[in-house]
């Protein structure tokens, strides 16, 4: 089968690298080798949807009853009320949810294990080799009629893989006949060009119906083998009590319409996976492809939510715990879970909308190219923080700390406004007392005038003083005033 090449390019941005690896149709799967010339370093978001995806509104949660002493509140942008409790005595619910299932290898997992390819078989079963051969034996008897592959010969095909990842993982696997790079247990199992005629025809679906369950499955070209291998992993193995959920990015470069570019992971072009592994023994318990918008995701359901209840919907009711980074911990999630009898713990995105905002919210940070006055600000909103914790704790107050910073505010600006209300009087007052004299003639004065022309005379002096000259407040000449 022809291999395909992108075209050579001198320079290649992530942009176009990325609009190269998409320009395919959804129909093909990768036939052949792809070439690039050079791999793009430029720096590209792949992470929008992380920090896009919309929060669903949760209901504010009830204060509990006093425990003796009151407890400490914060309330989120969503009208999230957080409450600090005191942890005691596990509960009669808590108890009920505890993890009781036996962890490790299923039954019938141990049974059919009596060695090596055993266990692989269990994951990769036969009936799995056989749909993979018929899929390939159809898919190379388009060109040529006498072609035939049977399944021990595929399983010796999937050994060379697994020999080449230990003895020579770097390079083209053909090196492994050259000369050079030779590997005898390779080249007695079978010949190079045997071995790139199944590579080429390898293929894991009917062509012939794929391009109609494209339209609803991007993942078609391999989408019942990838099932079937999922379902395995669930019946071969119990997770523990504490499971985790991260995704894992495949290098590759194939075209691809939902390859990935990840510019903070080593390898930055791949296919993205959603991976629920056992904590203990690193188990795959279930893996899912991003495939980029999911049409069957609800509106308003956060990605992250979908795919923890996706991956872990063969695990909940059992009392698991399941640790997650800050993209998929939130508080609408861990609700959802323990409805499932299966607890939360992991990281929180600082932007969340029901966490209580302390140091972000309401701060006096503003645009500085000064960096001492940008520490002032961080000292501001830190000495207003600790303030509203000792008010709180020294007069018993429960306002919110908006209300909290509205009175500090007030009361910042009191004795400035007295003294500004002094002086309106005062300077009423003069003015009163020192009235225009209705004639209008050339400052006297002149001190920060050129022969500017007034009215008003000093209350000292009495001499003919212009608005520059003299202070309003007191109604006197600058020569005075010093």
């Amino acid at each position: 089968m022809a291999s395909v090449s992108l075209p050579r390019r001198k320079n290649l941005s992530t942009q176009q690298t990325l609009a190269l690896l998409q320009e395919m149709d959804e129909a093909d799967s990768d036939g052949g080798k792809v070439s690039f010339v050079q791999q793009a370093t430029d720096t590209s978001s792949e992470e929008s949807e992380k920090e896009t995806e919309q929060e669903p509104n949760m209901p504010p949660r009830k204060r509990p009853r006093g425990t003796g002493k009151p407890s400490q509140s914060h309330t989120a942008k969503d009208s999230t009320v957080w409450v600090e409790e005191d942890i005691g005595m596990p509960s009669a619910e808590a108890n009920r949810s505890c993890f009781t299932a036996q962890a490790g290898p299923t039954e019938s997992a141990k049974r059919k294990i009596t060695s090596v390819l055993q266990s692989f078989l269990c994951l990769l079963d036969v009936g799995m080799l056989h749909t993979i051969r018929d899929c390939t034996v159809n898919q190379a008897r388009r060109t040529e009629p006498d072609w035939n592959l049977s399944v021990h010969e595929l399983m010796a095909f999937i050994s060379i893989l697994f020999v080449r990842a230990i003895m020579c993982p770097v390079g083209a696997i053909v090196d492994c006949w050259s000369e050079r790079f030779l590997v005898p247990v390779i080249k007695e199992t079978m010949p190079r060009d045997r071995f790139i005629s199944i590579m080429q025809h390898l293929r894991f679906d009917d062509k012939d119906t794929r391009g109609e369950r494209v339209k609803t499955d991007k993942f078609a070209a391999i989408s019942d083998i990838w099932t079937r291998f999922n379902e395995n992993c669930a019946k071969s193995f119990t997770p523990g009590e504490h499971m985790t959920i991260d995704e894992q990015l495949f290098p590759t470069k194939v075209r691809c319409p939902f390859t990935q570019y990840i510019a903070s992971k080593p390898d930055k072009f791949g296919i993205k996976f959603w991976m629920a592994t056992d904590l203990d023994t690193k188990y795959v318990c279930s893996a899912s492809p991003y495939l980029g918008k999911d049409p069957s995701r609800q509106k308003g359901e956060r990605l992250a939510e979908n795919v923890v209840m996706k991956l872990m919907e063969p695990f909940l009711d059992d009392g698991r715990n399941v640790t997650t980074d800050n993209f998929f911990t939130s508080l609408s999630l861990s609700h959802r879970l323990l409805q499932r009898k299966t607890t939360l713990l992991g990281t929180v995105n600082k932007v969340r909308r029901e966490l209580p905002q302390l140091a972000r919210m309401y701060s006096v940070r503003a645009a500085t190219r000064r960096w001492p006055v940008a520490v002032f600000y961080s000292m501001l909103d830190l000495a207003a923080g600790n303030a509203y914790i000792l008010y709180k704790a020294c007069k018993g107050w429960r306002g919110k700390r908006r209300l909290f910073l509205s009175l500090l505010a007030q009361e910042l600006r009191c004795r400035f406004m007295q003294h500004k209300e002094i002086f309106a009087q005062a300077a009423g007052a003069a003015a009163a007392a020192v009235p225009g004299t209705g004639k209008t003639t050339q400052c006297q004065v002149q001190e920060s005038c050129n022969r500017n022309r007034s009215r008003f005379t000093c209350a000292t002096c009495h001499k003919f003083t212009c608005a520059k000259c003299r202070d309003d407040e007191h109604w006197v000449c600058k020569r005075c005033k010093v």
